[in-house]
């Protein structure tokens, strides 16, 4: 038995196929994320970057890491204040703008991770699991409502102006991909066809990674095949807590996304009591936040390592943190088995470089191009060093037995959509699928002003005695995507992929529905 949640029904089908052919867990969740990098193209590739949690029973989690890796960069470059840059403004959320092209590329991790996660825990062969891929790249897969969206804003801002980007997602070299469209990703399915036969050494040592220096280093980018040679994911030991009754493992430094997640659970911890109101709940939720967006900007440029993390879990610490401050494309997605394993796996192209490999389909990042994910300031890492990042796909478990796997899309607002989440789940007791579909708020700077921004059935009566508000007519993207794959005290299996981006689901013996 096995439920599945992510945000296109080929990415769920890819994983159904995988686990009827005997896969176990890890199986399913790498071989549908090979197929989303075809599916869900722009939100994550061979390009970018994942971490996977994986949970099985009995076991302590794991956290395997494929990170984006700072490339070596010339001395010369790094003193020059005056870097050209390629400026990209699109218009999300209150509009952000990013740096794009060859030089914002950084060294890719997704595939090592995946790799690494099967070897630990697969059970078919590694042909088995890429096979869903390669099928979707050479039939296409149906356009889902969230590429289409994307490309409508940063379409011709970021993936017009190289040719193969423009091949890829400008079919008639025009207009963008709409609706109801036919992807058909130029050479993916040969590389994923190398990918199959080599494993991830066909991008790190084979015929794709020198595609990829060459076109890289070619532009004035960074990522050598040496660089590209030294990559390695790590397994790490994931940051755990207990709240409410149950243990959440998070994705630990050097990322900072589990931290954050974690800081945030240990406030409303501290402060929530069962008789505060809806208004209550909210205004505490809105200045957590805002205490969250000051502490992940100190914190993200500082020396950020595990015992940094464990410090800022500390409650006291918190608490004086909280009171003092009060005057960053990705696609997620977690499977669960019958024997109770779960495993979240959060990839992340960045918002997209706009760079396709040539011959290869492949698009790549912009990670050291991206404001979230280099909060100190750009090319402030040393060469090999990982980049910060939200991401942090989480399980959550207790001693009756309900394992949970979820996680979100959505840059800054990852942890956000998280944090909420759980407490939907936690402390209000909503069922695995209510506590997906419950409204959210996000709390952002915004031209020097804390705004919250909340979907509707959001009681914002007392936020908006401390901080602006902007109202959303609906549930929307901007908000983050939870798709939740889990196993209640029962055994039944749930699943639910957030229809604020597309969401699919499948659950043994349920069609799977997007």
């Amino acid at each position: 038995p096995v439920a599945i949640a992510a945000e296109s029904p080929h990415t769920v089908e890819a994983g159904r196929m995988v686990a009827e052919m005997g896969g176990s867990a890890v199986d399913i969740a790498v071989g549908a994320a090979l197929a989303a990098t075809v599916s869900e193209s722009l939100m994550c590739s061979l390009g970018g970057s994942a971490f996977i949690n994986v949970k099985v029973p009995g076991g302590a989690p794991q956290l395997f890491d494929g990170a984006d890796v700072m490339p070596p960069v010339p001395a010369v470059e790094l003193a020059d204040s005056e870097r050209h840059w390629q400026v990209a403004t699109i218009p999300y959320g209150d509009g952000i703008t990013v740096n794009v092209g060859h030089q914002s590329v950084a060294v890719p991790g997704m595939l090592r991770a995946l790799e690494l996660a099967w070897q630990r825990h697969g059970s078919l062969p590694w042909a088995k699991v890429v096979e869903p891929a390669i099928a979707f790249a050479r039939s296409g897969v149906t356009v889902n409502h969230t590429l289409v969206k994307w490309l409508g804003m940063a379409g011709r801002a970021v993936f017009y102006d190289q040719p193969d980007s423009r091949e890829a997602f400008f079919p008639d070299g025009t207009n963008p991909l709409q609706h109801g469209d036919t992807f058909h990703p130029p050479h993916l399915a040969d590389s994923l066809e190398q990918v199959a036969r080599h494993g991830a050494d066909a991008l790190y040592h084979g015929d794709l990674g020198r595609a990829f220096a060459e076109e890289i280093c070619k532009h004035g980018g960074y990522v050598t095949g040496e660089a590209l040679a030294a990559y390695r994911a790590e397994i790490r030991k994931p940051l755990v807590l207990e709240s409410h009754g149950f243990r959440l493992a998070l994705n630990p430094p050097p990322s900072i996304g589990g931290a954050m997640v974690g800081s945030m659970v240990q406030m409303y911890d501290m402060l929530w009591s069962p008789g505060m109101s809806e208004a209550e709940r909210v205004l505490l939720l809105a200045r957590i936040q805002r205490a969250m967006f000051s502490l992940r900007h100190s914190e993200g440029g500082g020396n950020w390592d595990r015992q940094r993390a464990d410090q800022i879990l500390e409650r006291e610490w918190l608490s004086r943190f909280f009171h003092k401050t009060f005057s960053p494309n990705t696609m997620h997605m977690s499977v669960a088995t019958g024997d109770g394993t779960v495993v979240g796996i959060t990839m992340s192209n960045g918002y997209g470089s706009g760079i396709t490999i040539p011959g290869t389909g492949i698009p790549t990042n912009n990670s050291l191009g991206e404001p979230e994910l280099n909060p100190a300031g750009y090319f402030r890492i040393p060469a090999g060093g990982r980049l910060v990042s939200n991401m942090t796909p989480t399980v959550i478990w207790d001693e009756r037995g309900t394992q949970l796997a979820l996680g979100s899309p959505g840059a800054s607002r990852i942890t956000t959509s998280i944090l909420q989440g759980w407490i939907r789940f936690g402390f209000e007791k909503l069922g695995f699928e209510e506590a997906v579909c419950a409204p959210r708020l996000h709390v952002e700077e915004v031209d020097g002003r804390f705004v919250v921004q909340h979907e509707p059935g959001i009681d914002v009566s007392l936020a908006g005695e401390h901080f602006a508000l902007r109202a959303f007519d609906a549930p929307d993207m901007y908000f983050g995507a939870l798709h939740t794959a889990g196993i209640d005290a029962n055994g039944k299996l749930h699943a639910l992929g957030d229809r604020r981006r597309h969401g699919a689901q499948y659950v043994s013996g349920i069609h799977a529905s997007g």
